[in-house]
């Protein structure tokens, strides 16, 4: 069973008990959305999805560097880790179930063998300790650190943005990050469809998100 946080409070609690803020993470995304929606017909066909989720990447690693967060690379797996190094976050595009509660979302890429890697550390995690929401230090000394995704979709339909952070522990067969432990539902950005299609390129999806997917604010 996945258990989701979905309201504002719910998906609050549980990110400070991840050491997160939304906003954080919203911010990273609206980023990497701004590089996508930056790109033009001038840029090759691939820049656009490949800008996205390097300035999503980069941006959610300046933004937790203050709060003791740190870059690691592993195998061509950009993560951003906590302080205690208890707590990993990748970063990918998912289908149009993400950041919905009446679906089930999956990547949209296939992943590797180091994605394959820590799904499997996390679903080790939860065999074990099924009751625990955030493994103790002793349990990730033996399992491992848990991994999350920060899962994100452009819904040019709806003109939003959704997101979510999601502690994935299933993959499909040909490499679907598609099983979920948490589901953290963030909220949603509303964008212009009709300004954003007129300077991206042929709608600018480009390939989805490698192993190794702007800045618009928030205004109340």
């Amino acid at each position: 069973m996945t258990t989701i946080y979905a309201e504002s409070w719910e998906a609050s609690n549980r990110l400070a008990g991840l050491g997160l803020e939304e906003s954080l993470l919203i911010q990273s995304v609206q980023a990497g959305f701004s590089a996508w929606a930056s790109c033009t017909e001038n840029h090759p066909p691939s820049s656009p999805g490949y800008y996205a989720w390097a300035e999503t990447v980069r941006t959610l690693r300046e933004q937790l560097a203050p709060l003791g967060w740190s870059r690691l690379n592993e195998a061509n797996l950009p993560l951003v880790v906590n302080q205690d190094g208890t707590i990993a976050i990748s970063v990918s595009t998912g289908n149009e179930n993400t950041g919905r509660t009446d679906g089930n979302p999956c990547t949209n890429s296939a992943k590797g063998p180091r994605t394959a890697g820590v799904i499997q550390v996390n679903q080790l995690q939860e065999l074990l300790f099924p009751e625990m929401a955030l493994p103790s230090r002793e349990v990730l000394d033996t399992a491992g650190r848990t991994t999350w995704i920060l899962l994100m979709h452009r819904d040019i339909h709806s003109e939003e943005i959704r997101c979510e952070l999601s502690r994935p522990i299933g993959m499909t067969e040909d490499g679907h990050v598609d099983g979920w432990a948490e589901r953290i539902i963030l909220k949603p950005t509303q964008f212009d469809r009709y300004e954003v299609t007129k300077s991206v390129g042929g709608g600018g999806e480009g390939p989805t998100t490698p192993e190794i997917i702007v800045q618009i604010n928030k205004h109340a």
